[in-house]
């Protein structure tokens, strides 16, 4: 089994893409602590709600497509120019009416100037955004290399400009800029590798067929984006919206400050899953077309990988967490620091919601992942209204465990189709132990 050649490169595009993983989160956690200690928790937090107001909306530069796509590039390469072009199309629109739509939401709610442009100028690089259907057509072709290459150069231009500006003293609206450099070297480098594999984007052959083809498929994964989205980001900005109305501007920064340097370091611990999900993504959707036994096989063995993972990952989080966040950021940020420590409880759901997009993808439960996600979203957004006048940042970390819960485990069990893939996540996350190669 270890020495099949489609187990060799699947291995070797996971290593690839493990890399590039670690590479750019050295990158990313080492500037953001010098960018973190220049600004202070308060900007930190003004910086932080303009990027979780952009989350939220940034689905509307795939408008869910990307799911599609990539399945599709798998079962039918030969349709290739035109999943790309139609996918371009899609995406170019859907960067054009997000910028549109934060210009009115942040007019109407009538934002101070400078939030105003942290939010407008971090929205203009999704306007670009349509470069990352190259990075899914490279993956699909199993090259997890030629993605992790361009994602590593364009990570160390866009630490090195805010490195820059931190040796300049720069003002805070400089570092939203911090983004869309990033966004600017990985479009023109994805573009770059495409052409020079004997590709050309002048062949992409956008058409109404499959833009429509495309977006029936997935409208359900551009509502499902938007709740996942206000499920992970709303917490950020009801922080500073409640805390703001409570207790001024000043300490709603503080603390959705101290929350947001959680965050980061949650999301720079939690890159495995994102990485092995997208490494044997091919596989499993294959899988599911040949035999429907080694199908269920595969989705068992990322389950036990993803828990494994988990252990390995949350115990050591939960005990030296706030040690670490003193050391690396200093003791203005302890705080974030006991914030992380509670978010070892939360991170077992980002293992296993990551895998399970496995099977929502490829048995085509988008309607149910869309009802799902709405429920979860529902309830954070409940709880957080609930918990944060009384508990602040910790009760928002506390709401979206629940939320997660329910959207991710107990919702499985509601239907037998669903059932299914709970049975095989308990078996997995039971017998996390007997990991094993898959032909």
């Amino acid at each position: 089994m270890f020495n099949s050649e489609g187990f060799r490169r699947y291995l070797n595009n996971f290593s690839w893409l493990f890399l590039d993983r670690v590479v750019r989160m050295a990158l990313i956690l080492g500037t953001t602590i010098v960018v973190s200690r220049y600004l202070g928790v308060e900007r930190i937090g003004q910086l932080n709600y303009a990027l979780a107001i952009v989350s939220i909306a940034m689905v509307l530069t795939s408008l869910g497509a990307n799911e599609i796509v990539s399945r599709d590039l798998v079962r039918h390469p030969e349709r290739r120019d035109e999943l790309l072009g139609s996918t371009f199309a899609i995406k170019l629109v859907g960067g054009i009416v997000l910028n549109l739509g934060l210009l009115v939401y942040v007019l109407l709610k009538g934002m101070d100037t400078l939030t105003v442009f942290l939010i407008m100028i971090t929205a203009s690089a999704e306007l670009l955004k349509w470069s990352t259907v190259i990075d899914y057509y490279f993956m699909a072709q199993v090259r997890g290399n030629v993605a992790a290459k361009v994602n590593i150069v364009s990570t160390v231009l866009a630490s090195a400009y805010k490195l820059i500006l931190v040796w300049m003293q720069a003002p805070l609206i400089w570092f939203a800029w911090g983004y869309f450099a990033e966004v600017i070297s990985y479009s023109v480098g994805f573009i770059w590798v495409y052409e020079r594999d004997g590709l050309r984007m002048r062949n992409w052959k956008p058409t109404w067929r499959m833009v429509r083809y495309i977006l029936d498929q997935s409208w359900p994964m551009l509502l499902y984006g938007f709740a996942l989205q206000a499920q992970l980001k709303i917490d950020q900005v009801m922080i500073k919206d409640i805390l703001g109305r409570q207790l001024g501007d000043s300490f709603s920064n503080i603390e959705l400050g101290q929350y947001s340097v959680a965050v980061k370091m949650l999301e720079a611990i939690a890159f495995l899953p994102l990485i092995l999900q997208l490494a044997v993504a091919p596989a499993i959707a294959k899988a599911r077309v040949v035999d429907i036994n080694l199908y269920h096989e595969r989705l068992t063995n990322q389950y036990r990988l993803m828990f494994a993972m988990y252990l390995i990952t949350a115990i050591p989080m939960f005990f030296l967490s706030e040690w670490g966040i003193v050391l690396l950021y200093g003791e203005e940020f302890r705080e974030a620091g006991v914030l992380l420590s509670l978010f070892a409880f939360r991170l077992i759901f980002s293992f296993m919601g990551v895998a399970k997009g496995s099977f929502i993808t490829n048995e085509g439960l988008f309607k149910f992942s869309l009802i799902t996600s709405i429920l979860g979203a529902a309830v954070n957004i409940g709880l957080n209204a609930w918990l944060i006048p009384w508990l602040g940042a910790r009760g928002a970390i506390w709401s979206s465990a629940f939320s997660f819960l329910i959207s991710i485990f107990i919702v499985d069990l509601f239907t037998a189709r669903t059932r299914t893939n709970f049975r095989l996540m308990m078996t997995g996350m039971m017998t996390f132990w007997k990991l094993r190669a898959v032909k």
